[in-house]
């Protein structure tokens, strides 16, 4: 069972036809709330053995965030703290991560809406 397929299983998501390496986008939004993110901070803890599920966790974690963010949740929301948390305290994990959500060196107006606290954190 690929990683994916595991995390759908183990967590009741949908497995959907086929989902790609952009499965964190893919999945539909019933399963990109608030809710379903305390979720996901609880199972990137529980798979501490395995970085493939931490990074695909974290990725979902960031996108949905970012949605959360777009539409008025403060940075402050403790589910928005504690994955940014996790992030920066398993920094080689997800150097990937914090580079693409970081937004080179493009002003935050032409970024996403995670940027300036990714930017904030990494200064820190």
């Amino acid at each position: 069972m690929d990683v994916i397929s595991k995390i759908c299983h183990d967590l009741g998501l949908p497995t959907g036809d086929g989902y790609t390496q952009d499965w964190a986008y893919e999945l539909p939004d019933e399963y990109r709330t608030k809710e379903w993110l305390a979720k996901y901070i609880v199972a990137y803890s529980n798979y501490s053995d395995s970085l493939e599920a931490r990074r695909e966790l974290m990725a979902l974690s960031l996108d949905i965030i970012n949605d959360l963010l777009a539409s008025g949740l403060s940075t402050a929301d403790e589910h928005v703290v504690k994955t940014l948390g996790l992030l920066f305290e398993n920094y080689p994990v997800h150097s990937d991560l914090i580079t693409y959500w970081e937004c080179g060196a493009d002003s935050p107006e032409d970024c996403f809406a995670l940027t300036p606290e990714i930017r904030r954190l990494k200064e820190s």
